[in-house]
């Protein structure tokens, strides 16, 4: 989720238009290109307002609507509504042995749902008594602890927090421009993190304890993509193969990057903002979040409505 807004709902669901995709593949930081072919995008879910937070829970597709504080997921090609919170301004879920962890960006709050709708437990701050500035995203370790990205404001800058499997939450990474999507590597190593205003990714040594290292940047958006636009990273997934999958909130549709920094795909598709994505438990697909302007041409989140798509997964399995 980035610091643009949405407020605006709707409940339509289907399979509708068929849209073209444009993967474009580059083999070097100078940008020639290694291919481009295009192929449909499935648009599973229109008319709601600003869609974020796809995770899969089992063979479940979970997802948020900002712009309606809801939990939502689909079931036999229709959206139902799993939770509803007013004011909680849900970004990102996690699925945990309890049930669901939702990042309530607007409510500066963390709450646990049972999948059934629940709560369990609302968390607002850590245990040296800091409250949470939006909290936008989550990731889990192989030891069931959690790191959530807590993005900050204009006056506030970004920080990271770490759930133990046992419940308790401390601050592991301050001082971050937006803290945005964030990951966990495959070998539990390394966390990579969205820095969205500074348009890069981060990566922090991961300790045995769960603290951080000191902050790296990983890679800058501007210098592995396509010349002449603005990438702002938003949510991000890895897969077994530690390849990171970027949503491109500015930028249209969502990048592939090896562990090494380098592009392996840019994939354009229809709508200007790119906020979260998930992929599907057997590889084969990517689900993302499209989010279209204000039709009235304002800086204003109201009227803006967003889409729930997949795609084949460009590089496989």
């Amino acid at each position: 989720m980035t610091n643009h807004k949405h407020l605006s709902c709707g409940n339509a669901f289907g399979r509708a238009r068929p849209l073209s995709v444009v993967i474009l593949g580059f083999l070097s930081l100078l940008g020639w290109m290694r291919a481009s072919y295009a192929t449909d995008v499935e648009v599973l879910a229109q008319g709601r307002g600003y869609t974020e937070g796809t995770i899969f829970v089992g063979g479940v597709l979970y997802f948020v609507d900002f712009s309606s504080s809801d939990v939502l997921r689909v079931i036999a090609n229709r959206v139902e509504s799993v939770w509803h919170q007013e004011g909680c301004g849900p970004s990102g879920l996690l699925q945990v042995p309890q049930g669901v962890l939702v990042a309530c960006y607007s409510g500066n709050e963390v709450v646990l749902i049972s999948l059934d709708g629940k709560v369990l437990q609302t968390i607002s701050g850590d245990g040296a008594g800091h409250l949470f500035d939006g909290p936008n995203d989550l990731a889990a370790d192989a030891k069931g602890g959690v790191y959530f990205s807590a993005s900050g404001s204009d006056k506030v800058l970004g920080k990271v927090y770490y759930r133990t499997a046992g419940g308790q939450v401390r601050e592991v990474a301050i001082n971050i421009n937006y803290a945005n999507g964030l990951v966990v590597s495959p070998n539990g190593k390394l966390l990579y993190v969205a820095e969205s205003s500074s348009h890069r990714l981060l990566v922090f040594a991961i300790s045995a304890d769960g603290s951080l290292g000191p902050q790296r940047e990983f890679v800058k958006l501007g210098d592995i993509l396509t010349a002449g636009r603005t990438y702002t990273p938003d949510g991000v997934r890895i897969d077994r193969r530690g390849r990171l999958f970027v949503g491109l909130y500015d930028g249209g549709g969502f990048a592939v990057i090896n562990s090494n920094g380098k592009l392996i795909q840019q994939v354009e598709v229809p709508g200007p903002h790119h906020a979260n994505l998930a992929i599907s438990p057997d590889g084969k697909y990517v689900y993302g979040t499209t989010a279209f302007d204000d039709p009235s041409g304002r800086d204003d989140p109201v009227g803006r409505p967003g889409e729930l798509y997949r795609v084949p997964n460009p590089v496989g399995e």
